[in-house]
């Protein structure tokens, strides 16, 4: 790695600046096999194109209120999915029906430049330009149509756009999608079938977007940096180590830029006419209008918080002189006077000289005023400023004859020069940089900050002829493209552009990490199980995985692959900090470092090294509490089983993740092979975050406050949208109600037997073969899941009735995932059913039916998460020993929770060692017993864990337990 490359290689994640993401182009891999993919609405522009399309259309009545207000309310509802957006789209589309693609493509072109173009983000417009000049293959991915983005594109020299199609029939519009939507899965799949058809190395390639929905987006590329993102994609950011910018707003202004505003323009004309009126005594109307711009461009200046950062002022005591400057904005105004102090003066388009105020100053100043749609009038009105020059006056004009809709330096104009040449005086350039990003274009008010100059050494105009007047021009525009092209000064060294190789890799970037845990706060389930055991220590959220290796690994392989998996997963170096007063979501922050001694343990067996004896040692280091204070995780290593094997035990809390998120996990980072894997992907260390419990809580009251109103108004606009289907609606509440009553209401009857409770932990292990276990429950019409269900109740009937005891009911408690397919990995998404199994029916497949019943009823409740819908909102902002309260209410009337969790099919390994049996255990929120089953490789293992003094005979248990597993297996045979 060269010098030349650090920006690009070291700092990966935290807050950049413009100067850092500049840095960071020109320090990567060159060439066109190189992408940089820009998202548009929010992070080229500031806001969304869709919103001048939607002015236009409803001041010419292209749209009625009523098609408007129904976009208004599908955006209020929320947009969360593909299908979401498309409806959006669709109703955003409707207004170009009928109209021609022609008709739209000048549409979209005028209001680029009314309107967009005044939007553009000065700074990701530079970030553009460093791409080019890098080689880059730059496109512009966007969810907006061609006729939003196709402008912008053409303005910055980008050829490629992506973009959401159109239908057009016969070259009108239909005011339908043409295809496929570049909206979250739909923007990444399009970005890899560009750079399949382009030859792009993604892994080399840059992307930017501010969007929480364009994750994917950023996932496709090595190069991913947020730009202005929401809260979800600043969230997304830290996990991936992505860097965030912000850029400063175009948006609308406050009352400080109103004032500001008032007060600067109030100074300029006010200095202005002081200065006027005090130089008017020594009977000088020139030294009046000089002592007025002097006074006028300080006083302004100052006022509006406007400073200038000048380059090459010596420059301007050439005098008299043509003073050319690039014109950005109105703030022109005001730098010029504050630069120049008099000694000038100017020419304006005819339309200023009855501007109130500013018209009589420019009257007052001998300013030219031409018209800009006549040309020999224009010519004409310049004659008297040859005058002023030759009489000591400068003169000061804007080449290109008006602003610039864009960042862009427009054609110059020959007049300027046929002035300065007339004359005989020198042309002295002017080169502003950022004006335009202190007052943008539309813009009615100042926002402080400095404005950049350069003022160029003096161009003599002696011997020049009308014959080379072009080329001059040419030379005097090509400065203010140089100037303005390599500003920072970066380009003083060459660059030699080259193509990036594929076995390029001092260019290629760090890996990602994985996409597991990517959430900032916990959901209001797993703030519950993390506060409801500071209430009710008996409510632990412990959760244990217990492998079994073979052969027992390398003490310091384990270590480091500890190390590494930390890297993979971000959420092993976060700890909790909780919201003062310890209401709100608890937040994960990332830590400074990662002391692995702390996490990591490792003992050895007495002989005999037995399997009873790792599960006393298993379950007594389960049920320890987690440090609060430190990332939830603690791995203990067992050696010295009897048969050379080793017992791996993985402790978490529930409130990291809940068992799928778990099995996915383990999945992705267990090796298939015993060997060490060179080419793995090796993320950065995340860096460590920062927040104080005050800060945690004022955030979120903050974010509350905000986000109420609008969330009232999405529940009214649903609300509104169900009174057009009152007979759906009635059906929704009535459902609702009843899976409220059946999850809230405490159960009747349950097992006297498992009443007792001490809190106390003790583990058990069975396990069945997994094809016998599917052949046995399929056999009787039911899954897997159901065959298990039916084999547990089966083996407490049996325990009921070995000890004597008299139950009718078994009260299980069974988690129903709550997960959809596009669904982050890691986290808790799961609700909970409740069960009354019947413990006197003898037959298996009675069982199987009736539990097959039951689950596919749970799993279509339309109401199965009311929970969630009904307690989580509040959950966060309950104290703990209420929320120990309501859990403990919940969770322990249940008798036996019972999970299962599919695992993988494949040999795995660990630091070497094959992991040759995988056994859940849960922890026991308040029941009498937790038992779950994970299958691995051919084998169901099956984790018990129970409270002995709700379970008085565990080894009795198991054998139980065991026989309702055969009940079931010998269905199938």
């Amino acid at each position: 790695m060269n010098v030349d490359q650090e920006p690009a290689t070291t700092a990966r994640a935290g807050e950049w600046s413009e100067e850092q993401l500049l840095a960071d182009v020109e320090a990567g891999p060159r060439g066109p096999r190189v992408g940089a993919f820009f998202d548009f609405d929010g992070t080229v522009i500031d806001g969304y194109s869709l919103a001048a399309f939607a002015r236009h259309h409803l001041r010419s009545l292209h749209v009625t209120p009523a098609d408007l207000g129904q976009l208004l309310l599908t955006g209020l509802r929320g947009v969360t999915s593909e299908e979401d957006f498309e409806k959006f789209t669709v109703a955003g589309m409707k207004a170009w029906a009928g109209r021609s693609e022609d008709e739209l493509v000048e549409l979209g072109e005028r209001l680029f430049v009314q309107g967009i173009a005044g939007s553009l983000y000065p700074e990701a417009w530079r970030l553009v330009i460093a791409h080019l000049q890098a080689g880059h293959t730059v496109v512009l991915a966007s969810s907006a149509t061609r006729f939003q983005v196709e402008p912008a594109a053409r303005a910055m020299g980008v050829e490629h756009i992506l973009v959401s199609p159109v239908q057009i029939e016969d070259g009108i519009c239909t005011g339908r999608p043409g295809g496929p939507l570049l909206w979250r899965a739909g923007k990444a799949a399009a970005v890899r079938a560009f750079a399949e058809e382009h030859g792009i190395d993604l892994a080399r390639s840059f992307a930017y977007s501010n969007g929480d929905e364009d994750v994917p987006f950023l996932r496709t590329v090595g190069r991913a940096r947020a730009l202005n993102p929401g809260s979800g994609l600043a969230s997304a950011a830290r996990h991936y180590s992505w860097p965030i910018a912000r850029f400063r707003s175009r948006g609308r202004s406050g009352p400080a830029e109103l004032a500001r505003t008032a007060a600067g323009i109030g100074g300029l004309l006010g200095g202005f006419a002081a200065g006027v009126a005090l130089g008017a005594l020594n009977g000088s109307r020139r030294e009046a209008v000089d002592l007025g711009i002097t006074l006028g461009g300080e006083l302004g200046s100052a006022l509006a918080g406007v400073r200038l950062d000048v380059q090459g002022a010596e420059h301007l005591a050439t005098r008299p002189a043509v003073y050319l400057f690039n014109h950005q904005s109105q703030l022109d105004v005001l730098v010029l006077a504050k630069l120049l102090r008099g000694g000038f003066t100017a020419v304006a388009k005819k339309e200023l000289a009855n501007t109130p105020g500013f018209g009589l100053a420019f009257r007052l100043a001998d300013v030219a005023f031409i018209d800009r749609g006549d040309p020999a009038k224009a010519r004409q009105a310049l004659e008297p400023a040859v005058q002023r020059l030759r009489e000591g006056i400068s003169l000061v004009i804007a080449p290109e004859g008006t602003r610039s809709a864009t960042p862009n330096l427009g054609p110059f104009k020959k007049g300027a020069f046929h002035v300065a040449m007339q004359a005989g005086v020198p042309i002295v350039p002017i080169v502003i940089r950022n004006a335009g990003e202190l007052m943008w274009r539309g813009a009615t008010t100042i926002q402080s900050g400095t404005v950049q100059v350069r003022v160029l050494p003096p161009v003599p105009t002696e011997g020049w002829t009308l014959g080379d007047l072009n080329e001059k021009v040419a030379e005097v525009r090509g400065q203010y493209l140089d100037t303005l092209a390599n500003w920072s000064g970066r380009s003083d060294r060459p660059v030699d552009v080259t193509e990036a190789g594929a076995d390029d890799d001092a260019a290629a970037p760090p890996a990602s990490p994985l996409d597991w845990g990517i959430s900032a706060e916990m959901n209001s389930l797993e703030t519950a199980m993390w506060r409801a055991e500071v209430a009710d220590p008996r409510l632990r959220s412990n959760v244990t995985l217990l492998e079994l290796l073979e052969p027992a690994p390398e003490w310091e392989r384990l270590r480091a692959a500890h190390e590494w998996a930390s890297r993979m997963v971000p959420r092993m170096r976060q700890r909790v900090v909780e919201p003062a007063l310890g209401v709100g979501a608890p937040r994960w922050v990332t830590v400074a470092g990662l002391d692995l001694d702390q996490h990591l343990h490792r003992i050895r067996l007495d002989a005999p090294g037995s399997m009873r004896q790792l599960l006393d040692v298993v379950g007594e280091f389960a049920a320890a509490p987690l440090d609060r204070d430190r990332p939830l995780w603690e791995v203990l290593l067992v050696e010295g089983l009897a048969d050379g094997r080793a017992g791996y035990v993985v402790k978490t809390h529930h409130s990291t993740t809940d068992g799928l998120g778990a099995v996915q996990l383990m999945s992705l980072l267990h090796s298939r092979t015993a060997e060490h894997d060179p080419s793995r992907p090796e993320p950065p260390v995340p860096l460590p975050g920062d927040a104080s419990p005050v800060g945690v809580l004022k955030e979120q009251i903050l974010g509350t406050a905000r986000s109420a109103p609008l969330a009232v108004l999405r529940r009214g606009v649903g609300a509104l949208g169900s009174l057009r289907r009152p007979w759906e609606a009635a059906i929704q509440a009535v459902d609702a109600a009843r899976s409220a009553s059946a999850t809230l209401t405490p159960p009747r009857g349950g097992s006297p037997l498992l009443t007792p409770r001490s809190g106390g932990w003790h583990f058990e292990v069975a396990e069945v073969p997994l094809a016998d276990l599917k052949a046995g429950s399929k056999a009787a019409g039911g899954s897997l899941n159901d065959g298990f269900l039916a084999a547990v109740v089966g083996g407490f009937r049996r325990y009921h009735e070995r000890l004597g005891a008299q139950a009718e009911t078994l009260t299980l408690g069974i988690p129903i995932s709550l997960r959809a397919q596009d669904d982050p990995q890691g986290g808790n998404r799961f609700t909970g059913a409740r069960f009354p199994a019947s413990l006197s029916e003898p037959d298996p497949a009675t069982r199987i039916k009736a539990i097959r019943e039951f689950v596919l009823s749970a799993r279509n409740e339309s109401g199965s998460g009311v929970l969630d819908d009904l307690v989580g909102p509040i959950l966060g902002w309950l104290p703990a020993p209420v929320i120990g309260a309501l859990s403990g209410s919940l969770t322990s009337a249940n008798d036996v929770q019972v999970s299962n969790m599919p695992g993988v099919s494949h040999p795995v390994y660990i630091a070497g060692s094959r992991i040759v049996r995988m056994f859940p255990f849960g922890p026991l929120p308040g029941c009498a017993a937790m038992i779950t089953l994970l299958s691995h490789e051919d084998m169901c293992c099956i984790g018990i864990n129970v409270d002995a003094a709700a379970v008085t005979d565990p080894a009795g248990l198991v054998e139980d337990l065991q026989a309702g597993l055969d009940e079931v297996v010998a269905l199938g045979r």
